[in-house]
């Protein structure tokens, strides 16, 4: 005896049109090899901006913190 499944059908994003998907689900849908190859050139281009922001820090120091008064009522 046959009963009906009580599962959801699963979406795929596959059949959705390019317009209607999300970032996420457009990265999802590239191969595997794209992704990590994406992931590493994101990963690298912040691990050069942190390096870089250090070497800026230590070549130019910033400038020492103003105090100012308070003025008592």
């Amino acid at each position: 005896m046959s009963t009906p499944s009580s599962k959801r059908p699963q979406h795929n994003v596959l059949n959705d049109n390019v317009q209607k998907r999300s970032m996420w689900q457009s990265f999802s849908v590239l191969p595997a090899q794209t992704r990590l190859k994406i992931s590493l050139a994101v990963t690298a281009f912040a691990v050069a901006g942190i390096y870089i922001s250090d070497q800026l820090e230590a070549a130019i120091p910033a400038p020492p913190p103003q105090r100012t008064e308070k003025r008592q009522p």
